[in-house]
């Protein structure tokens, strides 16, 4: 279904989209009325909508339902920052994952400085309306002191670069899990010492050849959730 996120969406009978908003449903989605579209809050709100009039100017909707749609899960996301695309590429898969934190770390192999908060927003919109998905991440600029491992139920660490690595059992499944991701060069030394030595940490070394960064963040996401569904 198109989709189109609203900033501080809220429940009413009629809705009027303009400026950017306009341009990009009739220029580039090329939305029609009579269509269904459905208005994405980024906070769990989704009010469907059926469009009424197109003009040069706006874009009036007509309220159909709405419904709340409720985080199943509870995945945030430590990301040594990759390269532009790869990590544009990662926030977007995170984004359809349904992570709710994504903490962006410049580790010590990383070749990224921190994205611009106005690109970052268009990444994320860019990717809920792509997928329907219910929440935008939170994005925070992090380094390796700052991110509250303490909270974390299990801490899941894709590493590529022990041999043998040794795994913790799974964590309940009501608790908080973290994904922990490396940039193309993987961490160094000091880190992978530093992540190993974190309580409750699950360290996977898959049988495979080395995976790119938005790969290790998809399989990553998949092997948590495939334990909820165990």
């Amino acid at each position: 279904m198109r989709a189109h996120w609203v900033n501080d969406l809220t429940l009413e009978e009629n809705y009027t989209l303009r400026g950017d908003s306009l341009h990009h449903l009739v220029n580039v989605v090329r939305v029609e009325a009579g269509e269904d579209l459905l208005l994405l809050s980024g906070n769990g709100l989704m009010v469907l909508t059926t469009i009424e009039t197109i003009s040069k100017k706006e874009i009036k909707l007509r309220f159909k339902e709405n419904y709340i749609r409720e985080q199943k899960y509870f995945f945030d996301l430590v990301l040594g920052m990759p390269k532009r695309d790869a990590l544009e590429l990662c926030l977007k898969e995170a984004t359809e994952l349904s992570f709710r934190k994504i903490y962006l770390v410049r580790s010590d192999y990383s070749q990224m400085r921190f994205p611009e908060k106005e690109r970052i927003e268009k990444l994320l919109i860019s990717a809920i309306e792509q997928s329907n998905a219910a929440y935008l991440p939170e994005v925070v600029a992090a380094d390796w002191d700052s991110i509250p491992w303490e909270d974390y139920g299990e801490i899941v660490l894709m590493d590529s670069q022990t041999p043998n690595a040794k795994t913790t059992d799974s964590a309940n499944d009501s608790l908080t899990r973290l994904l922990v991701v490396g940039p193309e060069g993987g961490f160094s030394s000091e880190e992978i010492s530093r992540l190993h030595s974190l309580e409750r940490v699950k360290i996977v070394n898959l049988p495979t050849p080395i995976l790119r960064t938005p790969t290790a963040v998809a399989v990553g996401a998949g092997l948590m959730i495939q334990n909820l569904l165990k």
